[in-house]
C-alpha cells in the first residue's frame, strides 16, 4: 500500500488550458466532498471564491463543469454542488484500488494538492499518467504497513489538523463548552460551513482509526 501527496505550484498549473480557464473566474475552488459518481461525472460539494466581477454562472460556462445549486453564501464564499465531468477527475475517483481524499482544489496563490492512497501498482500507474498529462512539482510517497502503529491523524489534511487542534485548545469538545462553530470559524477567518465540513471530515477519519484500535 502507498499513501501519496501530489503538489503543483501555480506556475506549473498555468500550463494547463483547463485550469487556466478556471483561474480566470475564481480565486479558489476547494472540493469538500464527493457526493456521488455516475456516468455523467462526479457530483461534488465545493467552496468557491470568485474573482471580482465574476459570477457563478461564469463557472458553468466551462464545458466540463456544471454548477447544480448554490447551497450557501457567506462573505464572498459560495458553497455549491457541482457536476464535474472532466475525464481526468472522473478517472481519479473511479480508479480501482485508489482512494482520493477530499478536501482538495485549486488556489490562485498556493496551487493545487491531491492526496490519495492505494495499492502500489495502481498508485504507480496513476502517478505515471500524471507525469505525462500534468507534471507535478512534488510527489511524496509513503508506505503503509499494517503492523505500524495506527496514527489517528495520518489521513488528516493540514487544514483538518489545524481546525481540530484549534477547537481542542478552545475547549469546543468539552461537554460544558459554550463555544460554537461560528466562534471558531470567525477566529480562523473561514466560513462556518467550510469549518463544519473540515471538522466533520477530520472526526470521521479519526473515528475510523478509533474503531480499528477498538477492534
Amino acid at each position: 500500500m502507498r499513501r501519496v501527496t501530489i503538489r503543483w505550484k501555480i506556475a506549473s498549473l498555468q500550463g494547463s488550458k483547463d485550469i487556466a480557464n478556471i483561474l480566470k473566474i475564481v480565486e479558489s475552488v476547494e472540493v469538500l466532498s464527493h457526493l456521488s459518481v455516475s456516468s455523467e461525472g462526479v457530483l461534488q460539494l465545493a467552496e468557491v471564491r470568485l474573482r471580482e466581477g465574476k459570477s457563478i454562472g461564469d463557472l458553468s460556462e466551462i464545458s466540463w463543469i456544471e454548477v447544480m445549486e448554490i447551497l450557501e453564501e457567506e462573505e464572498g464564499v459560495l458553497v455549491v454542488s457541482m457536476l464535474c465531468n472532466h475525464p481526468f477527475a472522473k478517472s481519479a475517483i473511479e480508479l480501482s484500488n485508489i482512494q482520493v481524499y477530499p478536501p482538495y482544489g485549486i488556489d490562485s496563490t498556493r496551487g493545487m494538492e491531491i492526496r490519495m492512497s492505494g495499492l502500489s501498482d495502481s498508485v504507480s500507474r496513476f502517478v505515471s499518467l500524471l507525469r505525462v498529462v500534468l507534471p507535478p512539482d512534488k510527489i511524496s510517497v509513503n508506505s503503509i504497513r499494517h503492523s505500524e502503529r495506527n496514527g489517528w491523524t495520518d489521513n488528516l489534511t493540514d487544514k483538518q489538523k489545524e481546525v481540530i487542534s484549534y477547537a481542542i485548545r478552545c475547549g469546543y469538545f468539552d461537554p460544558e463548552s459554550k463555544i460554537k462553530l461560528k466562534d471558531i470559524a470567525d477566529s480562523l477567518g473561514m466560513a462556518r460551513s467550510t469549518l463544519g465540513e473540515h471538522m466533520k471530515r477530520a472526526q470521521y477519519e479519526i473515528m475510523k482509526k478509533v474503531a480499528d484500535d477498538l477492534n
